[in-house]
């Protein structure tokens, strides 16, 4: 095995052991991480809740417009801190996107589905801020992605079509979908966090795999083969179920390795980032053209 690659295994490897050691320890990354990043729109209120915020990072001027990501961050629906994830803006960021990053409101204030409402808000501001905001953003179809439970919020707010419809949008709005070690077919609910969010829901409401997904956007699903917290089986069974669906698993990597290998220095761990990119090239390209015709516009 080449050096580079057992360097980022390594690396990987301490920096997920110190994000299970506490959320401490992820502040600590992300600052190592981003550095000085900061969101070029921070706490944009899309409801009236205090949790109800989202951030909004921006490429260089000369990159824009951009497509835009939606990133959720997971935490087991029950904490999470939108700040503590620039290091994943800045990924995104420095491949030339646009990145939201919403806070949700959080178990046990709420419990299913309520995050999920919550994302969904998230979605139609992020929305309406790319329609409302040509000169930054490119194109009104949004990237979702997430982690974790990010990623299952991510996936099943398209899903169970209900969530986008009551904010006034539809599956044909989202250009893709990035799920990252999510959990899409847990039921029963057979650990704490589960049975505590969601509750006495059944399976036909809360599981992805149980929804009609014959026109899901295009679906990008990476697992780690080591991971003992979501199975990889959660993502092939999705995978082998969505029309358009491409899996990765990744050997020797669990559960915490798929995020924090996004924000392993300059390139991160490559059996991530590269199908990402391939998988954002695809639905959603960056268009250096956009930017051109966009800037010479604006001198008009």
């Amino acid at each position: 095995m080449p050096r580079p690659k057992l360097f980022i295994i390594a690396t990987n490897a301490l920096l997920a052991t110190l994000l299970l050691a506490g959320c401490d320890k992820l502040g600590a990354f992300n600052s190592l991480q981003a550095g000085n990043l900061t969101p070029d729109r921070a706490d944009l209120p899309y409801g009236p809740d205090a949790r109800q915020k989202i951030d909004i990072y921006l490429p260089p001027a000369h990159q824009r417009p951009a497509p835009l990501i939606v990133w959720f961050y997971g935490g087991s629906w029950d904490s999470g801190d939108k700040r503590k994830y620039a290091f994943v803006a800045k990924r995104f960021v420095d491949m030339g996107y646009a990145v939201a990053i919403p806070d949700y409101r959080l178990v046990p204030a709420v419990h299913y589905p309520a995050f999920i409402t919550d994302g969904a808000m998230a979605v139609a501001f992020a929305h309406t801020y790319a329609a409302s905001h040509p000169e930054n953003i490119s194109r009104t179809e949004l990237v979702l992605a997430g982690h974790s439970a990010g990623a299952y919020n991510a996936v099943q707010l398209v899903a169970n079509r209900d969530f986008l419809r009551d904010v006034g949008m539809k599956r044909a709005d989202i250009a893709g979908i990035i799920g990252l070690s999510g959990p899409y077919d847990f039921y029963p609910y057979d650990v704490s966090a589960t049975k505590i969010a969601f509750g006495t829901t059944g399976a036909d409401d809360s599981q992805p795999v149980n929804q009609d997904l014959h026109d899901m956007p295009p679906l990008l699903l990476i697992t780690g083969e080591d991971d003992h917290t979501v199975f990889p089986r959660n993502s092939i069974r999705l995978a082998a179920l969505a029309p358009d669906a491409k899996l990765v698993t990744i050997p020797g990597t669990g559960h915490v390795g798929t995020v924090v290998g996004l924000g392993t220095f300059l390139t991160g761990d490559t059996r991530i980032t590269a199908p990402i990119g391939h998988f954002l090239a695809r639905v959603a390209p960056v268009n250096a053209s956009s930017t051109i015709t966009t800037s010479a516009a604006r001198t008009r």
